[in-house]
């Protein structure tokens, strides 16, 4: 499985392929972008079109490093946002945009829908399939496992990370450490701190 990859995730779309076409060449003209080639990801991901939602593949070129590309170049994945505000606009629906390099351990998200300001997330990988999983209401190792396959997605669940559907823990949560020499030290520096902002305030009154 490639290393950079992008989906786009469209609310109730019928296999029309051709206006999801129409829509990512408009944008990517704008840039002086070729249109990319777009599939949708088959077989269709397991609980996914449950929640409404169906995924598009779109074939990324080979990254050149930052130093081997003209400064004026885009990246396709730099028009994640603009590709989906267009294709929530178009298709009059939810749209939302995922980019992920898994190389980087970096990764962006944009939701967008028709009348609504687009909402977007980048960072750490797992950061941001978590919060495009609560977008798009499914399990958080369901993105995993499009992105990093499912020897990625065992590994980052023996890592404890959480995907959403962790057991909950049985009996009273374990008692909070005794605050140490330091934590003392920390906790007088932060009253003292708020005494200051307190005579501050005070004092414009």
């Amino acid at each position: 499985m490639p290393h950079r990859r992008l989906l786009l995730f469209l609310s109730d779309v019928e296999g029309n392929l051709t206006a999801l076409r129409q829509t990512l060449k408009r944008v990517c003209e704008a840039v002086d972008l070729a249109t990319p080639e777009v599939t949708w990801v088959e077989p269709p991901p397991e609980g996914l079109a449950d929640t409404g939602w169906h995924a598009a593949e779109l074939s990324l070129p080979p990254a050149p490093g930052r130093k081997a590309r003209k400064s004026e170049q885009p990246f396709l994945e730099e028009q994640l946002d603009a590709m989906s505000q267009a294709l929530a606009q178009d298709f009059r629906d939810r749209a939302l945009g995922l980019f992920v390099d898994r190389e980087h351990s970096y990764a962006r998200a944009c939701l967008s829908g028709p009348g609504r300001p687009s909402k977007a997330v980048e960072g750490e990988v797992l950061d941001v399939l978590r919060q495009a999983a609560r977008w798009l209401d499914v399990e958080t190792g369901l993105l995993a496992r499009l992105f990093g396959g499912d020897n990625t997605a065992r590994n980052l669940l023996v890592a404890a990370v959480d995907f959403g559907n962790e057991p909950p823990r049985s009996g009273p949560p374990p008692a909070p450490p005794e605050p140490d020499e330091d934590d003392r030290f920390v906790e007088a520096k932060l009253a003292q701190a708020r005494a200051y902002m307190e005579q501050y305030l005070n004092a414009r009154k």
